[in-house]
């Protein structure tokens, strides 16, 4: 593709639009210029990031959260509508300033990254990385400031979590008044603060002190799957299996180790045992599988 079809794939702005359950529009490059955006994520993914931010390849949602283990003071607060608050004149000047691109190329790649030449499109890949880059100055400084405090910082895409003595309520209003200086704002309903010994939600995840948890929505979604598979007859019992082990398998990812899961290790590994025979083409009876959940009281 020359320069002239990319300038002229700019003014298009090729997405794919449509509203998911939660209500939020969903804006996704598609065709060539998905292409584009993939292309332009790859060589935007070679520039090192802060430690504190866990939004990124190689780390997950669970490392986010573990990072604030303990018995410390922790609050959480996160960016408003992040990608359409990160405008086209936000994504131009780090172009042009951060990386030092000709003004012409720097207004060309803003068309491209940017829906409608707006803000970043709330369904492209690039959009984390971007959304973080052109606020850099904005981390930066909540990140000397927390450090300031004796605190840990993370930032996971617009969830930002400190923990520590100084994690008080007045050190929270302080990072949202960051993070108004910058032109954004905060939610208050997830603006919140929890004392030492509380559970403490961050990212999915519950912090228990020294542990990870599973949140309820979590229990209630695996228990769900169980039920499935219970009910299910035939090949609809594979796909319920599949959507179970998926459940278990991100608990896991949380909880670590079998012996530390919620629900009884042995169902567990009954459970898994039987995925795998399905997967060799070796079906339970359904009196068989019944009698593994009513085993455990399922």
């Amino acid at each position: 593709m020359d320069w002239p079809q990319i300038c002229a794939l700019a003014s298009a702005g090729i997405y794919r639009v449509w509203t998911n359950p939660s209500g939020r529009e969903i804006q996704e490059p598609v065709a060539e210029l998905k292409r584009l955006h993939l292309r332009i994520g790859d060589l935007l993914a070679k520039i090192e990031l802060p430690e504190y931010v866990y939004s990124q390849k190689g780390r997950s949602y669970v490392d986010n959260a573990r990072q604030h283990l303990g018995h410390t003071p922790l609050f959480k607060t996160d960016i408003q509508k992040f990608y359409p608050s990160t405008t086209r004149k936000m994504v131009f000047a780090m172009f042009r300033d951060d990386f030092e691109c000709a003004e012409d190329v720097a207004s060309v790649l803003a068309d491209l990254c940017c829906y409608e030449q707006k803000h970043l499109p709330t369904g492209s890949s690039i959009s984390g990385r971007i959304a973080f880059l052109a606020s850099k100055r904005m981390f930066n400084a909540i990140a000397t400031l927390a450090k300031g405090k004796g605190c840990k910082l993370s930032v996971y895409v617009d969830d930002i979590t400190v923990s520590g003595q100084g994690a008080t309520r007045t050190l929270m209003s302080e990072v949202r008044g960051i993070i108004r200086q910058h032109g954004f704002k905060t939610r208050e309903a997830k603006s919140k603060s929890f004392p030492a010994s509380s559970a403490k939600p961050v990212t999915g995840v519950v912090i228990s002190g020294n542990e990870l948890a599973l949140p309820n929505l979590r229990h209630r979604k695996i228990w769900d799957a169980k039920k499935a598979v219970r009910a299910a007859q035939g090949a609809d019992r594979k796909a319920a299996a599949r959507k179970l082990q998926g459940r278990i398998e991100e608990a896991k990812q949380i909880l670590g180790p079998l012996q530390r899961y919620p629900l009884a290790c042995p169902q567990i590994l009954e459970i898994e045992a039987g995925l795998l025979e399905a997967d060799a083409g070796k079906f339970a009876s359904n009196d068989e599988v019944n009698a593994v959940f009513a085993k455990y009281g399922a």
